[in-house]
This record gives C-alpha cells, sequence and structure tokens, in this order.
C-alpha cells in the first residue's frame, strides 16, 4: 500500500446489495493472500486491513490462504468455453424496498415468454442474468446536479443570437425563432367574427424548422392532416374566411434523454392540453397517449448500418 493510505470500506449496515456487503471482507483476505509472498509478509500487513474492517462494522479477521489449482481446476481453467450471449437486468437496490424484485421479474419471465414463444431463445433463466445495482449517494447526486447546472452556465455564450430573420420585427416567435426544446402556442383569428381557436405544439429543434413544416401543410393539399392545425387552417381556406395566425413560447423543457428514460418536453405538452384546455382548443385527446416521438432516434435500429 502506498505510504499515508488509510484503507477505508463499505460500511456493514450502509444501503447496497447484501452480496457485496457478504463479499467484501472475503476479496479482502483473498486479495491480501495472493499479494504476500508468505505467511509472515501476510501477518505483517493484515492488522491495518483489519482494523479498516472492525471499523465500517465488519467482525472479521483475515488469515493467510493458499489456494493451488487442483487438476480438476486446472483443466477446468483450460477447458474452452462457448460464448453466451448474456442479457443483464440491474434494477437499483434499497433497504427501504421490501419486494422480491428479482423473483417477481423472473416469474414475469417465466409466464410471459413460455417454451415455443419467438423470444423464448433469447429471453429466458439462461440467457437472461440479474444483477442489483447501487443507488447514488447524497454526494454524487449534489455533485451531478452542480456539475449540470455549471456546464449549462458555461455552454450559454455572452452574446447568443436566437433569431436569424432578415427583419426582427417580422420574426414569428418575437425574436426567438432559433430556440429549441420549446412548447408554442399558435392562435388562429378569423377575420369575420375575431373568433380564436388556439393549438399546443412542440419541437426538439429549432421554432425555425418547426415553423417552415406547419406553413408547408398550410400550402400543400396533401399535407392537410399532417397536425390539428393545418386541418383547421384548410377549412377556414376552403369557407373563404380570412384569418392570421400568431405563434408564442409557452414553455421550454428538456427533450428525451436515455439517463432519465424521461421526456420533459412531451409531459410539458400535455400538461397544458389537459389542465390549460382554453390554450389548445384544437388539439385532439388522442394526443395525450402517443408515444414521445423524441425517443425513437436512441433506438438500435437507426445504429445498424453505421
Amino acid at each position: 500500500m502506498k505510504p499515508n493510505n488509510i484503507p477505508l470500506y463499505v460500511h456493514k449496515q450502509s444501503n447496497h446489495p447484501p452480496l457485496i456487503i457478504k463479499n467484501i471482507p472475503e476479496s479482502i483476505n483473498r486479495r491480501l493472500s495472493n499479494i504476500s509472498s508468505d505467511e509472515n509478509t501476510f501477518n505483517t500487513s493484515a492488522p491495518i486491513y483489519q482494523e479498516a474492517l472492525h471499523k465500517s462494522g465488519y467482525g472479521y479477521n483475515p488469515k493467510y490462504r493458499t489456494q493451488p489449482l487442483n487438476t480438476s481446476q486446472q483443466n477446468k481453467a483450460t477447458k474452452r468455453r462457448r460464448a453466451r450471449n448474456i442479457t443483464w437486468f440491474n434494477p437499483p437496490f434499497s433497504d427501504n424496498v421490501t419486494t422480491n424484485i428479482g423473483k417477481k421479474f423472473f416469474n414475469l419471465l417465466d409466464s410471459c415468454f413460455l417454451p415455443g414463444h419467438k423470444l423464448h431463445t433469447l429471453l429466458n433463466r439462461n440467457t437472461v442474468k440479474l444483477s442489483y445495482s447501487c443507488m447514488a449517494n447524497m454526494d454524487q447526486i449534489i455533485s451531478a446536479h452542480n456539475k449540470y447546472i455549471l456546464t449549462k452556465q458555461n455552454l450559454q455564450p455572452a452574446t447568443q443570437n436566437n433569431c436569424n430573420c432578415r427583419t426582427e420585427s417580422q420574426c414569428p416567435l418575437q425574436g426567438n425563432c432559433l430556440t429549441n426544446n420549446i412548447v408554442f402556442q399558435a392562435t388562429v383569428t378569423r377575420h369575420d367574427n375575431h373568433k380564436e381557436e388556439t393549438y399546443i405544439g412542440v419541437t426538439k429543434n429549432t421554432f425555425k424548422t418547426r415553423y417552415n413544416a406547419h406553413k408547408s401543410s398550410f400550402k400543400h393539399k396533401d399535407k392537410r392532416n399532417a397536425t390539428a392545425l393545418s386541418e383547421h387552417i384548410w377549412k377556414l381556406n376552403d369557407s373563404n374566411v380570412e384569418h392570421s395566425v400568431k405563434w408564442k413560447l409557452i414553455s421550454k423543457a428538456r427533450a428525451y434523454s436515455t439517463s432519465s428514460k424521461a421526456c420533459n418536453l412531451c409531459l410539458e405538452e400535455k400538461f397544458f392540453i389537459i389542465l390549460k384546455p382554453p390554450l389548445a382548443t384544437l388539439n385532439k385527446r388522442n394526443e395525450l397517449i402517443s408515444s414521445c416521438r423524441h425517443r425513437n432516434k436512441h433506438l438500435l435500429c437507426n445504429y445498424f448500418n453505421r
């Protein structure tokens, strides 16, 4: 060990999977035995590790062990093994959870993928293994949050250009047409009776990209059913009703992330449709059960031919 280095181990009562806690003393004993040339060297080095184990709540006394390979172990070590494709399920472990997650998971595996099922050869107890993962401690959570906030601040340029319109006064989003990851609102006003209809939409790309797509659906008849907004615009056009469309930024949110497995952008859109219906009179209720479209680019099918 390095000079002035004091070993520190996970406490026995910490919120870690029992198998990890159980194997910590044994792994330390095995390592000390393997790197010690003889028993005297082991006995000289072991006390400091033994003290660290006792401070961490382990009543364990390291003992020198020699582990020579017998004939069967030597044959087993040299025997060629067929590679097996293993899929790992790693649920987070917590002492506060009393449900046996592993048992229930494998029961689902047995009941849903019976022999004869087309996925049984891929999803069975021989090809799917379970190993609990550790939850992040408070230090990791705070560090990750601080890193995200500081990185977000550093990435923002001092002078950010949010609009590239030739005339900023004619920008459809009041000088914010290059903003991305937003929830926006379109207000359609009839000129004959001044009745207004509203539509809520989202875009992960810049608003101008989505705005151009909406304008295209207003002009080309084959795209009239692309959105609820385009359907309403075409109905007004068919009735020769003059109208105008105004756009407004409602909210900003983060799109789908593979780390959080959530899309706050889609959730924000559904929030406005459900709880603030006057802001989304044109939106259809079936939009609430639609799947996240921002997740599609993370699917494995997009990486096969790269």
